[in-house]
């Protein structure tokens, strides 16, 4: 249950869908990012409810053929420079989705439904490059969007703390975009969480409410501190610029003679 890093992203595989948690510059968990960056994998589709470091790191490191997210940019500090230039040379396919797309098809995924039902979307262009199709509701005939069920093949995660039995805690109270994480862990066939603490087993079974994770979801847990860094992971810390605009400057004359952007 307790692994290093290396040993958690092998469970990825070429080829893989991978879900990636936190929103736009909280909560990422970029240790793991970075790893995976480093572990030479390719033809990932990377899914995300909003990315930014996570999504540039991995198209430097050559990792990523698709993108499905519902924003992709690095808020304030302005858009993803390898993103935008990736979707605008085609090197990697933008599978944009509305928000409530993609957190109705995750919801059915951890609910072990293989679709489920919305009147949002209707009448947009997503509908037809998704291949979105229509339902009749049973009982009143009225006409629904059936969003297929979203399992990715592997969720990675940041959280608080968890104890060596892979019981993982939140702070109290719960950021309620935090439950996109625990969305991604459920509908996911594999599940890493990076932990800025391990803890005795005590601890945990002390504050019950913290707990947000158990261990028959967990698959692997890596203790990484500071495993957000440089996005921010409230209360504990905050948003790091420097580190940031370093992390996520684009040079393309490095990264094409070898050089990565994972580190």
């Amino acid at each position: 249950m307790i692994v290093g890093l290396d040993e958690a992203v092998g469970m990825v595989r070429d080829g893989d869908t991978v879900a990636i948690g936190g929103a736009v510059l909280s909560r990422k968990p970029i240790a793991a990012v970075a790893a995976l960056a480093r572990s030479g994998r390719r033809d990932l589709e990377l899914v995300t409810f909003a990315g930014s470091v996570d999504v540039e790191l991995l198209l430097g490191a050559g990792a990523l053929r698709a993108v499905r997210s519902s924003y992709v940019g690095l808020g304030p500090h302005g858009p993803a420079p390898r993103f935008v230039e990736a979707v605008a040379t085609g090197t990697v396919e933008d599978l944009e989705e509305s928000e409530w797309m993609l957190l109705g098809r995750l919801r059915a995924a951890a609910a072990g439904m293989p679709f489920i039902v919305t009147r949002a979307a209707m009448g947009s262009d997503l509908v037809q490059a998704r291949g979105l199709r229509e339902v009749s509701d049973p009982y009143s005939g009225q006409r629904f969007l059936a969003l297929p069920a979203l399992h990715p093949d592997v969720a990675i995660v940041h959280a608080w703390k968890s104890d060596p039995r892979g019981n993982i805690q939140a702070p109290w109270p719960p950021d309620h975009l935090a439950d996109v994480d625990l969305l991604l862990a459920r509908a996911a066939r594999r599940v890493i969480v990076t932990v800025e603490r391990l803890v005795e087993s005590e601890d945990v079974d002390a504050s019950a409410r913290d707990t947000v994770l158990y261990p028959f979801e967990v698959d692997a847990v890596v203790v990484a501190k500071n495993g957000a860094a440089p996005t921010a992971f409230p209360p504990l810390y905050g948003l790091d610029p420097p580190e940031l605009a370093a992390l996520t400057k684009h040079d393309p004359r490095r990264e094409a003679a070898g050089g990565k952007a994972a580190r």
